[in-house]
């Protein structure tokens, strides 16, 4: 089986952000192929897409490492399609750049254009995205699909595609119907991609998460400057909505997820590093739709939709029986995303404090026996514990982030384990019950685990990825 995963815009990321963390925990379907990333944003400078990037690239990185064949932990490797991320425009580029107005100022096709965009519109900058106007993208992206062909700018991904021709290939897209770049691209992408395989021969599967409005936010600066307004999301829904209803879709399965208590951002941006919102838990159920349709076959009839709904209730709450079944159950999403998150905490806690400061001889050794019988002879991979350790943070950020999701009442992780240093425990007893479930381990039992002598070699681990492997092995009920 081959798994592409394509972003489309700022939440395409996010849905992007919270898969990767599912992969990094090995909850993908079965099997070792790598997951295939391919990012498509006008935005380059995105916060959220920077973020996001920031822990791939941290993972690309430390996915090196040898934790052995037989653990899901790392199981599901990444590999990132260049150009990453794909820009559709060009810097410093406006609408009218991009649609060679000059040549037909002056002439009817000219006026016609004059008449469907705003003099706003056509002169705003895209270096911060399609500022919530779907239309500006669906001109942009719909000149690059004519265009695409001759600019070989996908010519990795469709190599890709060829390539894995011999398999199932997969291909996941996540977006917003709300906004610019999403509500643009994902049906312009997806057709894009149908109409290449038909050309080379080859059969794909397309699914799509359709993110409906979630969030919203107050504008700030000058009313004049173009931008998404929220209040507007519902209608730009609507006019998606009924374009996939009216429409042959490209989509073998659509799955719509939103939530009618919008989050309310924090501190509005109209784009670039300042865009940077807090993780929500759709995001979570959007991954989630990813995992589902990478291990589930379409019916063949047409496009599957697929909905899931909760009581509308303002102060809903989230716990574990809430989420669909990934793999056979729902027990085992669960069983994996705990033990992998108690692996985290344990390393920020026991091991990340006194780990560089023991390589370089600035504590005594003997204080640490798990140190002193599987690190102090091995050759570490620096780079490699670097970006792990990166990864950790961001991890734990993400993960804090929809636990204390302003409106909404999650309880997947004890909220009492994170602090204002996301990555260190408020409380060293909340790690003792992490889940809010009946299941105890408390960090002194992982400590005495780990020092006491291995109970099996891992043959096919190594360095500081078989330290990495005892220590998740250490963090079992």
């Amino acid at each position: 089986m081959a798994y592409y995963f394509l972003s489309i815009g700022g939440s395409g990321a996010k849905v992007m952000e919270s898969l990767l963390h599912l992969s990094v925990a090995g909850i993908l379907p079965e099997g070792r192929e790598p997951l295939k990333i391919f990012s498509v944003d006008p935005d380059t400078g995105n916060g959220n897409l920077d973020r996001m990037s920031i822990a791939l690239r941290n993972f690309e990185e430390f996915q090196k490492l040898s934790v052995g064949n037989d653990t899901p932990l790392f199981k599901n490797k990444i590999s990132i399609i260049k150009p990453y991320p794909w820009n559709p425009t060009r810097h410093d580029t406006t609408l009218d750049d991009m649609m060679a107005y000059p040549m037909y100022r002056g002439k009817p096709i000219g006026a016609l254009y004059e008449v469907l965009f705003t003099a706003k519109e056509r002169n705003t900058r895209l270096n911060q995205g399609f500022r919530g106007h779907p239309s500006i993208g669906a001109a942009v992206l719909a000149q690059n699909y004519v265009l695409l062909t001759e600019r070989k700018q996908w010519d990795d991904l469709f190599y890709n595609l060829k390539t894995d021709q011999n398999s199932k290939t997969k291909i996941f897209i996540a977006g917003s119907v709300f906004g610019g770049t999403g509500a643009a691209g994902l049906p312009t992408v997806s057709r894009l991609l149908k109409s290449q395989a038909e050309e080379d021969g080859y059969r794909i599967s397309i699914g799509g998460a359709l993110m409906l409005p979630y969030f919203d936010f107050t504008p700030e600066g000058s009313s004049n400057e173009l931008f998404a307004r929220s209040e507007e999301f519902l209608i730009n829904t609507k006019a998606a909505l009924k374009y996939y209803s009216q429409r042959d879709n490209v989509f073998d399965t659509m799955y719509l997820i939103g939530d009618s208590s919008t989050a309310h951002v924090k501190k509005f941006s109209v784009g670039a590093r300042e865009q940077v919102n807090d993780s929500h838990i759709v995001e979570l159920y959007a991954a989630l739709a990813a995992i589902d349709f990478f291990q589930n076959e379409p019916d063949g009839y047409g496009t599957n939709f697929k909905y899931i709904c909760h009581g509308d209730d303002k102060n809903i709450s989230f716990n574990w029986n809430d989420f669909p079944s990934v793999y056979d159950d729902k027990k085992n999403f669960r069983n994996l995303f705990v033990k992998f998150t108690r692996f985290i905490f344990a390393y920020v806690h026991l091991i990340k404090p006194v780990l560089n400061r023991l390589i370089a001889g600035d504590l005594p050794d003997y204080q640490y026996p798990w140190f002193i019988d599987m690190l102090k002879d091995e050759e570490i991979e620096t780079r490699a514990q670097k970006n792990f350790d990166d990864y950790v943070e961001s991890f734990v950020t993400w993960l804090k982030q929809i636990e204390t999701l302003d409106g909404r009442s999650i309880n997947l992780i004890n909220s009492n384990m994170f602090s204002a240093n996301s990555a260190r425990l408020t409380d060293i007893n909340a790690f003792k019950n992490c889940d809010n479930g009946t299941a105890e381990l408390d960090l002194h039992e992982i400590w005495y685990r780990l020092c006491e002598p291995p109970k099996r070699n891992y043959p096919d681990a190594k360095g500081f990825g078989k330290f990495l492997r005892r220590l998740y092995d250490a963090c079992e009920v």
